[in-house]
């Protein structure tokens, strides 16, 4: 009984609601683990059919797995739990002052990242440029018209690129260069922006940003992304950013949106970013729109009320903005609209896997999926973990999608559920598992774009593009990657969700604002992912790291007086 008793007194620390949300995390990890150990890939992931990419079969031995595995994961859950509540909840030893952030450190930062990422624009220029750059760059010479499949507005700024070099007399070449090095400084920016606020806000010392600017700018992985043309990217920045200024924003109860100059204009910016260069941007903006009205009124004793207001406006005009200009005045513009298949990747390949099963349907939705597809194609066509083979495959007819879609998409649940769980299991489970080594093992974010590279331009120099090594040796190769291993954004899915729980569990819940875009970005993928994988999609996970432990750290220095808060 004596050794029991420090265990009981541990247990009595803890109130019953924080071992039900801590047991309930560890029984749905633990349920990820072992449907991850059954997924079966033998074949490609982008075309492998459901002879080769399968879910094998379960076996009693499982439940003894999940039933070692709760145990394992609540115990360490638990003392994690504890820390992080020990850690919000202890007294800080010195307040933060939460100033505006110094801008000549950002600056300085920039310059130093960027510089250490001009090698790989040297070694594979003109940058990385992709099958999805070669449709904005046909768009930006006027090969073709202008489509929203591919932002509009990313495909302006790359013309604006080339463009310029045109004016210039220089090349289609330099023009793509000119855009990498745009992008490159860009994502410089965001990551020194995210360094300096580390540093400022923990008042910790230079070596700290020294450590992090030799993190962002020599690691191969996000050397290689500031250089892809691709509009993730710029959007994973904005993410970013927008991440360091929510936090601001409720570490001063609103009050940095008045006493910093650069506040509202760079949410607003950023805000615009998010919503116009991804299809999810507007779901992410939809739910941070949420979470600032539930913020303001929640905390409206507390905080600036107004301000929160304004703020709160700024994601709802991005909103109404994308959907204006993306809908009716693109329309009267004779700008094509992105296809509807595009938002319908999961829902879509849940109703063909049934198809490619043989599973129970009616006749009407026998009609129906065949209407896109002849039904005996279903089994070749149907990629489990991707949707491009059958979207873009020569006999689908993407017509009938607007025209009852939901409704079969609902019979077909009602007599398939497990049949859609397996679908949308193999199409994101990349975006959850912590085990799978096709995802703890990948480092294909650049070569799954098929890079047109000096070594394989492909349809390159037809646009006028000439991608060489202007180091001029192939060496430079092995010392500057293009494919690198990345954390698994798995891996982060889950800590969110952990420091999410136990930000409410310590009933710090203002807190989970600032992870409302990291939150809503990985509920985006895991409803609607296009494929089972790719690190580009979710990249500012990756990037947010060192925001997601330090902010742990900065929350007990605050004391919450807005009389903190000055003027730079």
């Amino acid at each position: 009984m004596k050794r029991r008793a420090p265990f009981r007194r541990a247990a009595q620390h803890f109130s019953f609601t924080e071992f039900a949300f801590m047991f309930l995390l560890s029984v749905l990890f633990s349920i990820s683990v072992v449907l991850s150990n059954h997924i079966c890939i033998t074949g490609g992931t982008y075309a492998g059919t459901i002879k080769e990419n399968y879910i094998a079969p379960y076996s009693v031995a499982d439940f003894g797995t999940f039933a070692v595995l709760v145990v394992v994961s609540f115990i360490i859950a638990m003392l994690a739990y504890g820390l992080c509540r020990h850690q919000l909840s202890r007294p800080a030893k010195e307040q933060a002052s939460i100033h505006p952030l110094m801008t000549k450190p950002i600056l300085l930062y920039t310059g130093c990242i960027a510089l250490l990422h001009i090698p790989y624009l040297l070694a594979y220029w003109p940058g990385f440029i992709f099958g999805d750059s070669i449709s904005s760059i046909n768009q930006a010479l006027g090969n073709t018209g202008y489509s929203n499949h591919h932002p509009v507005a990313y495909t302006l700024l790359i013309q604006g690129c080339i463009s310029l070099a045109h004016s210039l007399g220089l090349s289609t070449t330099s023009g793509c260069a000119l855009y990498s090095l745009f992008q490159t400084v860009i994502m410089a920016l965001s990551y020194s922006i995210l360094i300096q606020w580390i540093v400022q806000r923990l008042g910790a010392r230079k070596v700290w940003a020294v450590a992090l600017i030799a993190l962002f700018g020599i690691t191969p992985y996000i050397a290689t992304y500031s250089i892809a043309m691709w509009k993730d990217p710029l959007f994973s920045a904005a993410i970013v950013v927008i991440t360091v200024l929510l936090f601001d924003l409720v570490a001063t109860k609103g009050a940095i949106a008045t006493t910093s100059k650069a506040w509202i204009p760079l949410f607003a910016f950023e805000s615009i970013v998010i919503a116009f260069l991804r299809s999810n941007g507007i779901a992410i903006e939809a739910l941070l729109l949420v979470g600032l009205l539930a913020y303001a009124i929640l905390d409206r004793k507390r905080s600036d009320s107004r301000m929160l207001a304004v703020v709160s406006a700024i994601p709802a005009i991005a909103i109404a903005a994308s959907l204006l200009i993306t809908g009716p005045i693109y329309n009267s513009l004779g700008i094509s609209p992105n296809e509807k298949v595009e938002g319908l990747g999961v829902p879509l390949n849940q109703m063909a896997r049934v198809v490619a099963y043989d599973g129970d349907t009616t006749e009407s939705d026998k009609e129906y999926m065949s209407s896109l597809l002849p039904l005996e194609q279903y089994q070749e066509v149907y990629a489990p973990t991707c949707t491009d083979p059958l979207k873009w495959n020569t006999q689908f007819n993407p017509e009938p999608l607007t025209d009852d879609f939901w409704p079969h998409w609902l019979s077909m649940l009602v007599k398939n559920p497990l049949v859609y769980f397996e679908a949308w299991e193999m199409q994101t489970f990349g975006y959850w598992t912590v085990n799978h080594p096709s995802v703890v093992f990948h480092q294909g974010n650049i070569n799954g774009g098929v890079p047109r590279t000096a070594e394989d331009p492909r349809e390159a120099p037809s646009l006028g593009i000439q991608p060489k090594n202007l180091f001029g040796n192939d060496l430079v190769y092995s010392i500057l990657p293009y494919d690198n291993y990345s954390i698994p954004i798995g891996w982060l899915t889950w800590l969110l969700l952990f420091i999410s729980m136990a930000f409410a569990l310590v009933k710090k819940t203002k807190w989970i604002l600032p992870l409302i875009p990291s939150l809503a970005l990985i509920l985006s993928l895991l409803i609607a992912s296009p494929i089972w994988y790719w690190e580009r999609y979710a990249a500012a996970l990756q990037f947010l790291l060192p925001f997601y432990i330090t902010m742990l750290f900065v929350i007990p220095k605050i004391n919450g007086s807005t009389e903190q808060t000055a003027q730079k």
